[in-house]
């Protein structure tokens, strides 16, 4: 039996795309990475163009209540980052190709992090990785060219 009312199944791809994120934040957020299959990823993934993407951002912004920015990462064959600390919440989503990720509490084990050991994953076009703020994060293992489209979440204004 589905439980979900009409009003949460209904609407856009893009509002649909909304309302998973900002839920894996309000179960996640400040405590543990997530890997999340948020339904209408396609219109992220449509919208994938610079000039397309302000109107995601700005509703991301909306619902969950503070600034978010947007940008893209681009990674060739082969293309590795450096490890890097989250210095506010993250949502990495493919737009285009894969690649490897790694997620650990900095330093590992540390403060209210739910996380024990680092996180290792695959990240495909149609999902989508919760990085919380001072969590660090490692992109690697690109077999085809990637891009990523990033979204950095800063906290609610108080």
């Amino acid at each position: 039996m589905d439980f979900e009312s009409a009003s949460v199944v209904g609407g856009t791809e893009l509002e649909r795309f909304v309302r998973d994120v900002a839920l894996c934040l309000s179960v996640h957020r400040d405590r543990s990475p997530a890997l999340v299959w948020p339904d209408g990823v396609d219109a992220v993934v449509a919208r994938a163009g610079r000039d397309e993407a302000d109107e995601l951002t700005s509703a991301l912004g909306r619902v969950l209540g503070g600034e978010v920015g947007s940008s893209f990462v681009e990674l060739p064959l082969g293309g590795r980052s450096a490890a890097s600390v989250a210095e506010t919440d993250l949502v990495l989503v493919p737009v285009r190709g894969s690649c490897g990720g790694r997620v650990e509490a900095s330093p590992p084990g540390q403060g209210g992090a739910v996380l024990q050991h680092a996180l290792e994953l695959r990240l495909r076009v149609g999902e989508a990785l919760y990085v919380p703020r001072g969590f660090v994060y490692t992109l690697n293992d690109v077999h085809t060219p990637c891009t990523l489209q990033v979204f950095a979440v800063h906290p609610p204004a108080l």
